[in-house]
């Protein structure tokens, strides 16, 4: 098996160094290649892209990552980490990787091949109280949305669970500047909720000030979701991509009673969905995720 890290897929050199690490990890059997589109024998390789594809967009990264979603499976992606993760900064110590995908029901994982004594996450202790209901926004376009209008589903939402609770309500927008003037607007619409202030560089809010007294997250296929959950606070699922999609419940009638079963399989699942830098290099991920090539 030859491997193909494409290093154009990753647009900084924080993203291929990472890509380096990977390719450092697999050994003889990979080479870092240029390709900025693919070549006639790359059946013959497994690539390797960094990031997920937004396939309408023309920069080279994009372009190569489009082509290998669609012509050349399988193929292995790196993206952003769930666990350990921040927001101010891009360059995380971990590392998600999957095969033929990045969202929980996109990717193979490789969870018939877990190691049992692998575990990167706390046990989860459900939280049994609290007060306010958060959406978690999403970045407008984001390719885990999948097509979804970020706006229209926080207000369809917030129409809906009106119809199940009287808690108050939270949202909080994605801290990339995107889309100002749609937000905006949702805001006027959305007048008995509250909108809290989180935005990029200067009025970053910590997720865990609005985590305070939260009774449940209810979000889209937002990774803030595994935070919550391993938070103690239980989520709401609104796409089955969300990264903690078997331990969330998935329907808004359910705001007040909301799951808050065994978190066991799941803990181990999310442990070999991403790869510290230091396993990247030494070759534990790469013998883990072989094994569903």
């Amino acid at each position: 098996m030859q491997v193909a890290v494409c290093i154009v897929s990753a647009h900084n050199e924080v993203y291929q160094q990472k890509m380096r690490y990977f390719d450092e990890g697999v050994g003889e059997a990979s080479s870092i290649v240029d390709w900025t589109t693919l070549p006639n024998n790359h059946k013959d390789y497994v690539p390797v892209i960094y990031g997920s594809v937004k396939k309408k967009r023309a920069a080279a990264h994009h372009r190569i990552k489009s082509q290998v979603f669609d012509h050349a499976r399988p193929f292995v992606m790196l993206e952003t980490p769930l666990v350990h993760r921040r927001a101010d900064t891009i360059d995380h110590g971990w590392l998600r990787v999957g095969v033929n995908g990045f969202l929980w029901d996109q990717a193979d994982w490789g969870f018939e091949h877990m190691d049992p004594t692998r575990k990167i996450v706390e046990p989860i202790e459900w939280r049994k109280k609290g007060d306010h209901i958060l959406i978690l926004m999403q970045n407008p376009g984001d390719a885990s949305l999948r097509g979804a209008d970020i706006f229209e589903w926080v207000e369809n939402t917030v129409i809906e669970l009106r119809k199940h609770t009287d808690r108050p309500i939270r949202i909080r927008p994605h801290p990339l500047p995107n889309k100002q003037q749609k937000l905006e607007q949702l805001k006027q619409k959305l007048t008995h909720v509250t909108f809290v202030e989180n935005k990029l560089p200067d009025n970053l809010r910590p997720l865990y000030e609005d985590f305070k007294n939260c009774w449940c997250v209810v979000t889209y296929s937002s990774g803030s979701s595994v935070d919550a959950v391993m938070a103690g606070i239980p989520n709401i699922a609104c796409d089955t991509g969300n990264m903690a999609w078997p331990i969330s419940s998935t329907k808004l009638d359910m705001i007040e009673e909301p799951y808050t079963g065994d978190t066991k399989l799941w803990e181990q699942q999310i442990s070999h969905c991403q790869f510290s830098i230091e396993e990247l290099r030494n070759g534990t991920c790469w013998n883990h995720i072989k094994q569903s090539l």
